[in-house]
C-alpha cells in the first residue's frame, strides 16, 4: 500500500516481498528501502508558502472591493483559489520557481483582475465614476495586451541571438569516421516496443504496467534500446509496492534475445505524488528547469533516470542546458552534475527537442531575420520524417551518440518537398555542439531512401523505418529498417545517397552490406577512393558439411567447403537450386573477401 508522504513527516523502513518469473521459474524478491521524507516535506511547505504569497495577486487592487460587504464576501474566495492556482502550477504543473515563470503565469491575472474588479463594481455600485472603472479597466486591457503583443512579437528579434546559439560548424565527410558494420543500428525503435510488449507478459501482474519511452543507448560497447517499464494509471501505482524493472532489446541484432532485468523502481514518471520522478526531483531543486526526462543504465546494468536541467534566456524563449540530475529509481537519490562533469555512461545530456529547434534555427536564420522572409539565400530546414522526433540517434566511430538530421531547401508553404538534400548535421548529444556536412549537398535526402526501399518491397508491403546517414565503405549511405504491418523486422536496406540505383538489402545485416558492397563495386566510378571496396574472389571446391536454416517463407544455406574455414551462405531466393546442394558436390562460388568467418555467395555454380 502506498503511503502518501507529503503528510507523513517520519522516517520509515518499507519492505516489499514480490513474486516474479524468469525464464519460466518464479522468484520471491525481498525489498527493504529506508526512505526520509523530512526534506520532501520542509520543500512541499515551502511550495504552499509560495504559492500562498503569490496568490495576494488575486485580490483585488480597487479599493471598493474591500468596502463593500457585498463583494468583501468574495475575498476569501478568491485567495483560496489564488492558492490552489499556485499549488496546480508548481506542484502538479512542476513549473520552476524563476521570475520570469512567475511573471508569465501571473502577470495576466493582474490584467484579468483589473478588468473584471472595475466592471463589476461600476455595475453594482451606482455611485462609482465612469471615468474611474473605464481607467482601471483600460489599465487591464493595456496590460494584457501588453503582454500579449510583447509575447507574440519578441521571437522576431531573437533570430541573431538564435543562431548564434545553435553556432553550427562546417565539416567534410572527411571528418565522418567510417562505422563499424557490426555497432550500425538497424533495428527500428517501433519493432524493439514490440518485442519488449511480448517480453511484458513475463510479469505476474502484466495489465498492472505499461511501456515507457524506448531510447537507444550504448551498454557493453553494444548498442540497445532500453525501455522502462512504468505503472498503467494510478490505482495500478497504488496497489503496486514498486516497478518491477526494464526491458533491452539489441539495437544491432534483430535476432537477439530481449532481457527482462528485474530491478525494483519507486521513483518513475508514472508514479503518482511523493513517487512521481519529477516531482521528487523538484522538491530537491525548485529553481531549476527539467528540459527532458530519460532512462539509462550504468556500465553495470543499474538503472537510473536523466533529467537534463537548465534555464532559460529571452524571457523562456530559448533553452539553455546546464548539466544533468541522476535519480536512482530505487532509493530516490539524485545527485546533480553539470555537463562538463557529467559521467561518461551518460549518453545523453541534450535532449532531441533541443536539437531539433537549434538545427531550425541554424537552417532558417541564416543573415538574419530579413534574410529568413525577404532574401532567403542560402536557407535550409530539416526534412521531416514522419516519426517521434525530428532527428534520429546515431553513433559515430567511438558509438558515441549523436542527434543525425537532414537538410533539405526551405520550402514554401504547400510546395512539395524535395528529394534531395543540402547537407546534413550531427549534434553530439554530450557537448551540444552541431556539425553541419555541407559536402552531402545534392545527395539524396532520408525521405527519398525511405520511398526507394517501400517500392522495392510494395508487393510485400513492408513500411520502411527512419532512416539513418552514415559512412560506409567510404560512401554516404542511407541505413532503412523495414517492417511488415505487425512491426516485426523484415529487411534491412542500405541505398547510396549518390545514387539511387545503387543498394543492397538482406534479411540480416551481413546480407545487406555483402549485397550493397557488390552493387558498389559494379557501379564504382572516378569519385570512388580505389581499395575502399573489396575485389570479388572466386573459388572451386568441394562441399564438406551443409545446413539449411528454414525461416518461414525462406530457407538459408550455410556451407563448409574444403581448404576453407569460413561460413558461405546463400539464400534459396536468390539461387532457387542451393536447396539440392549436398557433401560432396563441387561448387564454384564468388564472394566479396572482407575477411570475415561468414561470407555471403554473390554467384554460385552447381
Amino acid at each position: 500500500m502506498k503511503l502518501f508522504a507529503f503528510l507523513n513527516v517520519t522516517i520509515y523502513e518499507r519492505n516489499s516481498i514480490n513474486l516474479v518469473r524468469k525464464q519460466d521459474n518464479w522468484f520471491i524478491i525481498e525489498h527493504s528501502t529506508t526512505i526520509d521524507y523530512k526534506d520532501e516535506v520542509k520543500v512541499m511547505t515551502q511550495m504552499i508558502l509560495v504559492s500562498a504569497l503569490l496568490a495576494l495577486l488575486f485580490l483585488p487592487l480597487e479599493l471598493s472591493w474591500w468596502r463593500m460587504a457585498f463583494f468583501r464576501k468574495w475575498i476569501p474566495v478568491r485567495y483560496i483559489l489564488g492558492i490552489i492556482y499556485g499549488v496546480s502550477l508548481f506542484y502538479f504543473g512542476l513549473l520552476d520557481q524563476s521570475l520570469t515563470a512567475i511573471i508569465a503565469a501571473y502577470l495576466p491575472i493582474i490584467g484579468i483582475g483589473l478588468i473584471v474588479d472595475n466592471t463589476l463594481i461600476f455595475m453594482f455600485k451606482k455611485s462609482f465614476r465612469k471615468k474611474q472603472a473605464t481607467t482601471g479597466a483600460a489599465i487591464g486591457l493595456i496590460v494584457l495586451v501588453g503582454f500579449s503583443i510583447f509575447w507574440l512579437i519578441q521571437p522576431l528579434f531573437l533570430a541573431d541571438v538564435k543562431f548564434d546559439l545553435a553556432d553550427g560548424e562546417e565539416v567534410t565527410v572527411e571528418e565522418m569516421d567510417p562505422v563499424n558494420e557490426e555497432n550500425i543500428p538497424i533495428v527500428p525503435r517501433s519493432y524493439a516496443q514490440y518485442r519488449s510488449n511480448v517480453l511484458m507478459g513475463q510479469l505476474e501482474n502484466p495489465a498492472f504496467y505499461t511501456l515507457g519511452e524506448t531510447r537507444i543507448q550504448r551498454a557493453d560497447e553494444s548498442l540497445y534500446w532500453i525501455t522502462p517499464i512504468e505503472y498503467d494509471g494510478i490505482f495500478r501505482w497504488y496497489r503496486s509496492d514498486f516497478v518491477p524493472g526494464y526491458i533491452r532489446v539489441s539495437a544491432e541484432n534483430p535476432r537477439e534475445e530481449p532481457e527482462l532485468v528485474y530491478t525494483e523502481m519507486n521513483y518513475v514518471p508514472s508514479a503518482y505524488f511523493h513517487e512521481n520522478l519529477e516531482r521528487h526531483v523538484r522538491t530537491e531543486y525548485p529553481e531549476i528547469v527539467m528540459h527532458d526526462t530519460t532512462f539509462e543504465i550504468d556500465e553495470e546494468g543499474n538503472p537510473f533516470y536523466i533529467i537534463s536541467y537548465g534555464h532559460f534566456t529571452e524571457f523562456r524563449r530559448v533553452a539553455e542546458v546546464d548539466g544533468v540530475v541522476t535519480i536512482n529509481p530505487a532509493s530516490g537519490e539524485m545527485e546533480k552534475y553539470d555537463v562538463e562533469n557529467t559521467p561518461a555512461w551518460i549518453n545523453r545530456i541534450y535532449p532531441p527537442h533541443i536539437a531539433e529547434e537549434r538545427n531550425t534555427w541554424f537552417g532558417i536564420y541564416k543573415q538574419g531575420l530579413i534574410n529568413r522572409f525577404f532574401g532567403r539565400e542560402g536557407l535550409t530546414q530539416p526534412t521531416e520524417w514522419g516519426a517521434d522526433d525530428a532527428v534520429t540517434g546515431v553513433v559515430n566511430a567511438d558509438l558515441q551518440l549523436n542527434w543525425f538530421t537532414d537538410h533539405m531547401r526551405l520550402q514554401n508553404e504547400g510546395e512539395e518537398a524535395s528529394n534531395s538534400m543540402v547537407g546534413f548535421t550531427m549534434f553530439d548529444t554530450r557537448t551540444g555542439d552541431l556539425n553541419y556536412f555541407r559536402d552531402a549537398s545534392g545527395m539524396l535526402n532520408g525521405r527519398t531512401a525511405m520511398n526507394l526501399a517501400e517500392r522495392t518491397f510494395r508487393r510485400d508491403d513492408y513500411v520502411p523505418g527512419t532512416p539513418s546517414l552514415y559512412n560506409i565503405y567510404g560512401q554516404y549511405t542511407w541505413v532503412v529498417p523495414l517492417m511488415d504491418r505487425n512491426s516485426v523486422f523484415r529487411q534491412v536496406m542500405l541505398v547510396s545517397a549518390r545514387d539511387e540505383n545503387v543498394y543492397g538489402h538482406g534479411e540480416t545485416k551481413r546480407e545487406a552490406f555483402g549485397a550493397y558492397q557488390l552493387e558498389l563495386s559494379r557501379n564504382i566510378d572516378e569519385d570512388i577512393v580505389p581499395g575502399e571496396l573489396t575485389d570479388m574472389v572466386e573459388i572451386t571446391s568441394t562441399v564438406e558439411r551443409v545446413y539449411q536454416w528454414d525461416r518461414e517463407d525462406n530457407v538459408t544455406i550455410r556451407l563448409l567447403l574444403e581448404g576453407e574455414d569460413r561460413i558461405f551462405t546463400v539464400n534459396a531466393s536468390s539461387y532457387p537450386r542451393s536447396v539440392f546442394i549436398e557433401p560432396g558436390d563441387e561448387i564454384t562460388i564468388s564472394f566479396m573477401d572482407s575477411g570475415e568467418d561468414i561470407q555471403v555467395i554473390e554467384e554460385l555454380d552447381f
